[in-house]
């Protein structure tokens, strides 16, 4: 199976919209009395006034002109000494270095927050989210884990997104475990809210698996995900799981239907598919699928395809169309092996002239990883033909292989046998020839005699 190539699972732009989308803008938590006391709570008019200016400027994404209203305050006593109107300060601060992707100042600013005595608690809290955010985007995942495993245990209501980061950052550690914890959590929750399983959860669901070399439920969540989304990625990562898990058959049968739905587009998927039928002997459907492929251009007519292809149709009898593609590629190999396998075809299907001569071919070219074999079969195929001084030398070369002398030997003394007995019969046909013709000839010399006395007996005196 191919390893899933999605390590983010989609959760980097979607936590980029959660951070923009997400952060507290200043202005929603002032409610300060205009000229009222500096106290806990409350913000003078005058603060109040920049922040506000503050926050129009920001929405507005005039991002300069607003950090440069809040410089104006930052070092004001009625700021420093004012916990609540700092931590609002630093807020907006904070936001707009969100927002200009300025992460490292934002984070400085919202752990500044986070330090401040008597900031708000939820804007503290608020603020250890967004931190844990912002560090994802940087890919600081131990300090994702950190910030968002604090808010977590402060906040009442938890939410899937601070689950699924998590999820996420310690898959990015290697820590499945607490990984696949958190995960199945965030589905949890999700669930509970009402909300359908993400798809980009459970892909990083079977990524986890994937990685704990859990194949079984590796294989059911992707499952899951085709029955979500009937993906052929999907189809094509259950076939090779399947395959992982001796389940040849069901791969197949996964595999084939991606192909019957064209959607098998590369060379080796294809013929990979025909030798996973070869392997379950179905070779006719291989053999197809390979022809289909030639035809259609996706597979080349590469020597060794139009050998497997052969090969697919000699399994399955079809020796009409093993011929053709065999001879095509014999001719382009360099070697004599696919001549051989010609030579063999031909053989099995009778064609004995031709598996000779195919045979010879081999030989030629050479090249071939068992020549004795070779020199066997053509010493077969020319005894089939009555060429048996053919045979014989074709025999007598082969016992030069120590494979296969006992058998060539055995095959040399049966041509012999079977010469002498074909000489023997020659002889006994000639000499019942002459024997024949010499008593015709007899025969003919007896008429003759017997005629010369009859004309002799009608000259006789007294007839």
């Amino acid at each position: 199976m191919l390893k899933p190539n999605n390590k983010k699972f989609g959760l980097r732009n979607a936590c980029s919209v959660l951070l923009i989308s997400g952060l507290l803008l200043a202005g929603g938590e002032l409610h300060a009395a205009r000229g009222g006391s500096s106290a806990t709570g409350a913000i003078d008019a005058k603060t109040f006034d920049v922040l506000t200016k503050a926050q129009e400027l920001t929405e507005q994404g005039k991002f300069a002109e607003a950090i440069q209203r809040l410089d104006k305050i930052k070092n004001s006593p009625k700021v420093k000494g004012n916990s609540y109107a700092k931590s609002q300060m630093l807020n907006f601060y904070a936001y707009i270095y969100t927002s200009q992707e300025r992460f490292r100042d934002a984070i400085a600013a919202y752990k500044e927050i986070i330090a401040e005595k008597d900031a708000p608690e939820g804007l503290k809290l608020q603020s250890k989210y967004t931190v844990a955010q912002i560090y994802f985007q940087i890919e600081d995942y131990t300090s994702v884990i950190k910030f968002m495993s604090e808010w977590l245990k402060t906040v009442e209501k938890p939410t899937s997104t601070a689950h699924i980061m998590l999820a996420q950052a310690y898959y990015e550690k290697q820590q499945f475990d607490n990984s696949l914890r958190n995960l199945n959590k965030a589905i949890s929750l999700g669930k509970q809210e009402g909300k359908p399983v993400d798809e980009n959860w459970l892909r990083m669901k079977a990524a986890i698996y994937y990685e704990k070399n859990d194949t079984k439920n590796t294989l059911a969540t992707y499952k899951e995900l085709f029955a979500l989304n009937p993906k052929v990625a999907y189809l094509k990562q259950i076939a090779g799981l399947y395959g992982e898990l001796g389940k040849d058959m069901q791969r197949l049968t996964t595999y084939d239907a991606v192909y019957e739905s064209g959607h098998l587009q590369k060379e080796s998927e294809v013929l990979n598919l025909a030798y996973m039928y070869l392997g379950q002997n179905v070779p006719y459907k291989a053999g197809r699928i390979i022809e289909d492929g030639i035809k259609s251009g996706l597979i080349k007519e590469t020597p060794k395809n139009a050998e497997t292809l052969a090969n697919a149709w000699a399994q399955a009898n079809e020796h009409k169309k093993a011929i053709p593609a065999l001879e095509r590629s014999a001719k382009l190999a360099e070697k004599g092996v696919l001549y051989a396998r010609l030579a063999g075809v031909h053989f099995d299907a009778g064609n004995y002239k031709q598996a000779a001569a195919a045979a010879r071919k081999a030989n030629q070219k050479g090249g071939l990883s068992q020549p004795g074999g070779n020199k066997m079969l053509l010493g077969m195929a020319l005894f089939n033909v009555k060429d048996f001084e053919g045979a014989l030398q074709a025999f007598r070369g082969a016992k030069g292989h120590k494979k296969n002398f006992n058998d060539a030997h055995k095959w040399e003394k049966y041509t012999l046998s079977e010469l002498e007995r074909i000489r023997a019969l020659e002889k006994s046909k000639f000499q019942l020839a002459e024997e024949t013709e010499k008593a015709m000839s007899a025969e003919q010399e007896g008429i003759g005699d017997f005629g010369k006395n009859i004309l002799k007996d009608s000259d006789s005196p007294g007839s």
